[in-house]
């Protein structure tokens, strides 16, 4: 049976990565890091899938957390007014009159329309059966980004239980591989 200490590191584990789940500004991989350096495999282990949990449990908050924003009235009035825009900016350029805005909302236009592009490609990607795939990539490699990833794949068609499975499985291998390293020196 594990000491009081082992298990506080261990729970401390599942907190760490839960709160960097949802933040990019705490890297749970410096704990698993830490955690493998001055403890033994077997902790170092225990910590790191229990880091992959709490990362997997913010992952799936923020996964809903995209998918309900989906369908909120405040993001549909918005893209009901960016659709107006659009047309105003449709129906001046075939009028051949300048479309309105001013210089730098002109400027970014092809910046926006790039971006709306990205979007749709990364939700089709997602959406598709190469989604789950995607998820577990980001969730190994962390390219691209798990914390997009999340948000992307909440916009999209993928079911919960893919998320959730193949998020808990990236994260899991990416930090055991962290927790080992140090054994191997």
């Amino acid at each position: 049976m594990p000491d009081a200490g082992t298990i506080g590191l261990i729970a401390l584990g599942l907190v760490v990565g839960a709160v960097s789940a949802v933040t990019p500004f705490l890297p749970v991989e410096a704990y698993v890091i830490g955690l493998a350096v001055k403890s033994t495999s077997t902790v170092a282990v225990a910590g790191a899938v229990a880091a992959a949990v709490g990362q997997t449990v913010g992952k799936v908050l923020l996964f809903y957390t995209a998918r309900s924003a989906s369908s909120s009235r405040w993001l549909s009035r918005l893209r009901d007014r960016g659709a107006k825009e659009a047309a105003e900016i449709t129906a001046a350029e075939e009028a051949g009159a300048q479309p309105p805005g001013g210089p730098v909302k002109r400027a970014l236009r092809p910046v926006g329309a790039w971006l709306k592009r990205v979007n749709a490609l990364g939700i089709r990607l997602l959406s598709g059966r190469w989604g789950p795939g995607v998820v577990l990539l980001s969730g190994s490699v962390g390219i691209p980004p798990l914390l997009a990833i999340a948000f992307y794949a909440g916009t999209s068609k993928m079911s919960v239980r893919a998320f959730i499975i193949t998020c808990l499985l990236g994260r899991t291998i990416r930090f055991v591989v962290i927790a080992l390293v140090p054994d191997l020196f």
